[in-house]
Parts: structure tokens; sequence; C-alpha cells
């Protein structure tokens, strides 16, 4: 090969790849100045949401499906909240999050979490969420709940997450296994 004509191209490869190393080196910089921990982030979440006292202890922090919703994360505090992030299917813009938090038995809070559902608001002014407010979870019937007219399948992918959640609750923390003790 023609020395005048690889001397050009060896230095534009490693002027490239001093480039493309220093670009990593900064984006791992910012990666690890801006990271977020998920599991923290929802046990920071849950804290700030559920109006708990005491401190969360994750329990599960992995997806277990239940029919057509699944909990994401489930922790339990010290003073005895069960908090939950599940998600249902069937929403118009796909899965809906949803943080149900249960309290001596009962669903006492519904927080949204992340969704791309265009019509949420309508749930709000339906008061979809006070259907599943204080009752016991032992006996809900959460498919009883009445879907929402220009909502329904965003109340159906609600739906999906509250049952999983309740669902959950009641196969695994409602005898007390889930203290973190096993």
């Amino acid at each position: 090969m023609d020395k005048q004509k690889f001397l050009p191209m060896a230095k534009a490869v490693l002027v490239l790849a001093a480039i493309a190393l220093a670009s990593g080196l900064l984006l791992g910089f910012f990666n690890i100045l801006t990271y977020v921990d998920p599991l923290q982030a929802t046990l920071d979440g849950f804290k700030e949401d559920s109006g708990a006292a005491g401190e969360f202890t994750m329990v599960v922090d992995e997806e277990t499906a239940s029919g057509s919703g699944s909990v994401l994360y489930y922790a339990v505090s010290t003073d005895g909240v069960h908090a939950f992030l599940a998600q249902g299917k069937g929403g118009y813009g796909g899965a809906v999050q949803m943080y149900v938090y249960i309290r001596d038995n009962k669903i006492y809070k519904i927080v949204e979490g992340e969704n791309s559902e265009t019509y949420m608001y309508k749930l709000d002014e339906a008061n979809f969420y006070a259907w599943f407010l204080d009752k016991d979870v032992s006996s809900l019937n959460v498919s009883g709940a009445d879907l929402v007219s220009g909502a329904t399948k965003s109340s159906t992918a609600v739906r999906s997450a509250i049952d999983a959640a309740v669902t959950y609750y009641n196969a695994n923390a409602a005898g007390g296994e889930s203290n973190g003790q096993g």
C-alpha cells in the first residue's frame, strides 16, 4: 500500500478511536453521576406516596404474573403497610402501572404509575378508584368494578393491576408470610 495513503488513513482511525474512547469514558462518568437504582427509587416512592411512618423492606423485586396483571414490586413497612407496584395489561396505550397500598386488610390508597393512557383522567372524574378503597381484600371481587365509559381499556388495565396486587396479597401476605422473615 502507498505510504502517502496509509498515514492519513491511520491518523483518521486513531482520531476516531480517541474520540470513541473519550465519549465512552464521559458517558460512563455521567452514568455513574446520574444513576438511579430502580429498586431504591421504588422503595422511596412507596414511602413518599403511602403516608406510612415505618421503613419499607422489599419482599418481591421481580415480576410475578397473575392473569392479565402482574406485581412488579412488593414491599412491607415496619408499621404494617403493604405496598405494591403492579401493572395491568390491555390499556389503549399499553400496560398501566398502579401503586396499591393495603393496611389492615384493606386498600387505603391507589396511585397511578407509569402509563401511556390518554383517558386516565376519566377514571378520576368517574370516581373509579373509590370502588376499591376501604374494602376487605380477602373478599374483594375486583372484576365487579364497573368499567368507565370512554376509558374502557384504561379501566380494564387498572382493574387488572389492582387484581394482581390483591391476588398476591391474599395468597402471600394476608397470613403474615410477607413480614420479611418467610
